[in-house]
């Protein structure tokens, strides 16, 4: 939208609403909150039967949601004004 000025104006809240941004976004943060643990804890399965320890699984997953935690702050975080 453009004000008379020839500043664009963002939508209304509204419209974003239906317009389903927000979906997106949620729908892209918990993909990648997924994808991290995948990412992290597969090869940890494997790593942890192949040398016996239980503790390498939990500390990856751990490791690859705090990774995707920290991805999905710096993607959709609202840096400056």
């Amino acid at each position: 939208m453009t004000e008379p000025g020839g500043t664009e104006r963002p939508a209304p809240v509204h419209h974003q609403m239906v317009a389903g941004a927000h979906l997106r976004e949620a729908w892209d943060a918990l993909g990648m909150l997924l994808s991290g643990v995948l990412v992290f804890g597969l090869p940890a399965w494997w790593l942890s039967e192949a040398l016996d320890q239980v503790w390498v699984l939990p500390v990856a997953l751990v490791l690859g949601m705090a990774a995707s935690i920290s991805a999905i702050w710096v993607r959709y975080a609202h840096h400056g004004p």
